[in-house]
């Protein structure tokens, strides 16, 4: 499987960028082998001292730490690892600044080896799978904000939706890197099959809670950094006043080329010796048939007329038997 990546970032209508972003593994082939490539994106908390400083930090170390993987730890294991590399940074950020609390970031991740991928997420940031076969778009992680556990109390008949929309505080976060201890994580164990075709989505809130699905689904048919760049249009497009920093990173999947000398044309070479082997082949049964028939007894010929027994006629039948022989 290749994987092609692409990103795009807007401001928004914030005084700072707070969101970032950055892949791994691309110019690592023999990392990639046993680690695949990474993608993360995190978004610094909006309204919270050194947000832009949280989000930077913990997609720094959540890279180192994951570049540290050996062949022998799993994905999943390397990622979780990671996540807790990045949430001690951000929780000493915060102990030294604000206070415990008051800096944190949301942070997806994504990594893929061959045709399986793994995440693991914290926050509101998102992972989204784009099926190419029937253009289907599945969220594959589960945000972490005060609107869900309220969800669970309409699903068990205690609230309505009409208050859960209505509610203030619903996208506040209940869980986020910069904590003491991280108390919900969405990951995957088990790995996800990709299909050569399918598309990777990690963005921050300023996209996904700005764009519809369908628009996501649209963009998302595009290549990767096509697809980022429509994304972020489309963003910029809707001129939201309160609009946030906005963050896309894509990759494709794609099939894998086939290297030179491997696959198809990998049957060439010996196609080109059989023919070679067949010309031979014909061209001594052709020279030993001239050399008998030149060589024995000839018929007489009328003039002006080729005898039924004469070159064209022979040649055919002394090449056979030529052959016969050879056989």
């Amino acid at each position: 499987m290749e994987l092609r990546p692409g990103n795009a970032q807007w401001i928004g209508r914030r005084e700072e960028q707070q969101d970032s972003f950055g892949f791994a593994g691309f110019d690592q082939p023999a990392f990639r082998a046993h680690a695949g490539v990474l993608v993360v994106l995190a978004d610094g908390m909006g309204g919270m001292s050194n947000g832009r400083e949280a989000g930077r930090l913990a997609v720094q170390q959540m890279m180192a730490a994951y570049r540290e993987k050996g062949p022998d730890e799993s994905i999943p294991d390397a990622l979780m690892r990671g996540l807790t590399t990045a949430n001690r940074s951000v929780y000493d950020l915060a102990c030294g600044s604000e206070g415990e609390g008051n800096v944190g970031t949301t942070l997806v991740a994504a990594a893929v080896r061959g045709e399986d991928l793994f995440w693991v997420a914290v926050g509101d940031s998102r992972l989204y799978l784009y099926r190419h076969a029937d253009g289907s778009l599945t969220q594959c992680t589960q945000d972490h904000n005060h609107g869900n556990e309220l969800l669970l109390r309409v699903a068990a008949g205690e609230l309505s939706r009409e208050t859960v929309a209505s509610d203030p505080d619903r996208e506040a976060l209940t869980s986020f890197v910069g904590m003491a201890e991280i108390p919900q994580v969405d990951r995957n164990l088990r790995s996800l099959a990709l299909a050569p075709g399918d598309r990777l989505l990690l963005c921050s809130d300023g996209v996904h809670g700005v764009l519809g699905e369908a628009e996501l689904q649209q963009a998302l048919t595009l290549d990767a950094q096509p697809a980022t760049d429509a994304l972020i249009a489309a963003v910029k497009a809707k001129a939201i006043d309160t609009q946030d920093n906005a963050t896309a990173a894509v990759l494709v999947c794609a099939a894998a080329s086939i290297p030179e000398g491997r696959g198809g044309s990998q049957r060439r070479p010996w196609r080109a010796i059989a023919f070679t082997a067949l010309g031979v082949l014909l061209a001594l049964g052709m020279g030993l048939g001239i050399w008998l028939w030149t060589a024995g007894p000839h018929p007489t010929s009328t003039q002006g007329k080729l005898n039924s027994n004469g070159p064209a006629d022979s040649l055919n039948s002394v090449v056979a038997r030529a052959r016969a022989r050879l056989d």
